[in-house]
């Protein structure tokens, strides 16, 4: 009860953090601080995209825990900035599943690429739609007797992306999308909204509640997350058009989840920047 009652008290005190104005920021910034509510560490995503030429690779490790179930990944996401508009992604995680009464698994996740069009960008508004990919190119799991478990499939995720810049350091984001299986195994519609502030250093807090739901709304997981992210060389590197963000982010499910027991999870990683010219 104890870790629980500390849970949930981080998660308020980071919630309240991303209200709490940042005077010192907005007096002397000659521009908009990064405030963006974005993946990694966040589940949801942004309209923002690399600019013409940029690069980011993230590498990402998340734990989470449902019940005696755990699942870690190893996330590999490559993007690239075509105009000021326009981001292609790679990304393909390496998965590792502990289940109850069955042997750990290991291998390869499913292979996923998107194109990301920032269609709006006007006034500290920004608007996205960003589809991707999903191959079903999963190494094969199999059940408590060694039989092969059913893959997920393709699938098609289409999702739109809004943010809005309130008051110079802070943002107010929500995404909605739909996962469409092209092998009829079932389809998914994701909620969710997310608020971020700037924070002096170079950093952000964000916060999120994001809700996965079947095609008919029903709810299979909806999570609370906090998360920080801050750049390791803020200064230094900067003649060298190079950023190196570090990030992380802790979740936990609210309400019931599909899987009838409360969900945890752990985001970390480090990400690899090369800013467009004139950055």
């Amino acid at each position: 009860m104890l870790r629980r009652a500390l849970m949930w008290v981080a998660m308020a005190a980071g919630m309240a953090a991303v209200w709490q104005v940042p005077m010192a920021l907005a007096d002397t910034a000659e521009e908009a601080p990064e405030s963006a509510v974005s993946s990694p560490p966040m589940e949801m995503d942004d309209p923002g995209t690399p600019g013409s030429r940029g690069i980011e690779v993230n590498f990402v490790g998340a734990h989470e825990k449902i019940g005696l179930n755990k699942r870690m990944e190893v996330l590999f996401d490559a993007n690239y900035g075509i105009g000021d508009r326009i981001q292609l992604k790679y990304e393909r995680p390496y998965v590792s599943l502990t289940e109850e009464d069955v042997p750990s698994q290991n291998g390869l996740g499913a292979t996923e690429v998107g194109i990301k069009w920032r269609m709006v960008d006007h006034g500290g508004l920004g608007v996205a739609f960003y589809p991707n990919y999903q191959w079903d190119d999963s190494f094969k799991l199999t059940d408590v007797n060694g039989e092969p478990i059913e893959s997920e499939g393709r699938s098609v995720y289409m999702p739109l992306l809004i943010s809005e810049e309130v008051a110079h350091v802070y943002t107010l984001a929500a995404n909605f999308g739909y996962r469409r299986n092209l092998q009829h195994r079932g389809d998914d519609i994701d909620i969710a909204f997310g608020a971020g502030r700037a924070v002096p250093g170079d950093g952000r807090v964000l916060a999120e509640v994001f809700s996965e739901r079947d095609e008919s709304l029903h709810n299979r997981q909806t999570d609370i997350r906090v998360g920080y992210v801050f750049n390791i060389l803020p200064k230094s590197w900067v003649p060298h058009q190079m950023e190196f963000p570090a990030y992380v982010s802790f979740g936990h499910s609210i309400g019931p989840t599909e899987e009838t027991e409360p969900a945890t999870s752990f985001v970390f990683g480090v990400s690899v920047i090369k800013l467009p010219s004139g950055e």
